[in-house]
């Protein structure tokens, strides 16, 4: 009875209900990855850095701070070698942080002494996060 009459009411009174929006975080069971991967032609590129072009690239990095030398190899220490205090290994840190799309903790910030550790850093925490997508197929 109780149904019946708050039935009536809604129908017989214009209440508005706002419309809730459903979003699914997940791919619906009956849909598997590798079928969108083929539908729509996407791949996911694998790490491809070595330890060269990590070095590399953190070299080149290191290069546009002022450090007192330019040999800069894996065992080249930030502070003893390069010349930096602590405002510049922060700021160094945060430049290669940009460069590789990766984040030193607080902790790791704090361990870090020579360039190889950060080169093992970047290696350890790098993930390639762009999807490519084939654009013959249109």
């Amino acid at each position: 009875m109780l149904r019946n009459v708050s039935r009536q009411l809604l129908r017989s009174s214009k209440v508005y209900l706002p419309q809730v929006a459903v979003v699914r975080t997940q791919t619906p069971a009956f849909i598997s990855p590798s079928i969108i991967s083929k539908r729509f032609n996407i791949t996911q590129s694998a790490s491809t850095l070595t330890k060269e072009d990590v070095l590399t690239r953190s070299v080149s990095v290191l290069r546009g701070f002022e450090v007192k030398t330019k040999d800069i190899d894996l065992q080249t220490t930030f502070v003893q070698d390069l010349g930096m205090d602590s405002l510049d290994l922060n700021d160094a840190l945060v430049a290669l942080e940009e460069e590789f799309d990766v984040v030193f903790d607080d902790k790791t910030a704090n361990e870090i002494k020579t360039v190889g550790e950060v080169v093992d850093f970047v290696l350890a925490n790098y993930l390639p996060t762009e999807q490519s997508i084939n654009h013959t197929i249109r």
